[in-house]
């Protein structure tokens, strides 16, 4: 189906970028629709790791601050998977691996591609690249990382997965990555598709 871009214009340029659109594009009964006014926020490809620990049937996850979660009556201090931004000419699994040092101080093995998904395309362009890789975990627990000049403040948490399996269960994850992650792990567990263990 055909899209016509009638205008495109940068209206923020920062931590992130927002571009101004105005649309038309081929509906499905073969119109075209009325010109569509829309903003798109850009920001670099991401990846993203689950971190499991087969061995000790745990997984290794951060804690960090997000803006976007400033108003959460709970907490802006989310845990998700150790993510970042894959930067011109990286592959995403390169960045997958550097930020598990960064975020974690461990390399993870058997580093495997989940899927590739996109964030929130209502609004956004960002895409993430999510793996599995396997880590022991030992010493791990509430270790400090980050990058300092990236302003990163990053405790490091190593869950057990009976207590993930009822956050999952409670609606407790609240962060879409790492929702994904788990809800791909869970299912591997019931079909017994696991990788092989460290």
């Amino acid at each position: 189906m055909k899209i016509d871009i009638v205008e495109q214009e940068c209206v923020y340029d920062g931590f992130f970028a927002l571009n101004r659109f105005v649309v038309r594009h081929e509906c499905f009964d073969g119109s075209e629709s009325v010109p569509l006014v829309r903003e798109r926020i850009d920001r670099a490809r991401a990846a993203a790791v689950l971190l499991h620990d087969p061995q000790r049937d745990c997984v290794v996850l951060v804690e960090q601050f997000r803006i976007g979660a400033v108003d959460d009556p709970h907490s802006a201090w989310l845990i998700e998977c150790p993510a970042g931004m894959i930067e011109s000419g990286e592959q995403p699994m390169d960045v997958a691996q550097r930020e598990c040092r960064e975020e974690v101080g461990r390399q993870p093995i058997n580093l495997q591609q989940i899927g590739e998904y996109y964030v929130s395309p209502g609004g956004s362009s960002e895409r993430i690249t999510l793996y599995y890789g396997q880590i022991d975990s030992t010493g791990l627990n509430k270790r400090l990382c980050g990058v300092a000049h990236e302003g990163e403040d990053i405790r490091v948490v190593v869950v057990p997965w009976r207590e993930l399996e009822l956050q999952l269960d409670e609606g407790r994850i609240t962060n879409a990555t790492t929702l994904i992650a788990l809800q791909w792990l869970q299912l591997c567990r019931l079909k017994g598709t696991l990788p092989a263990g460290l």
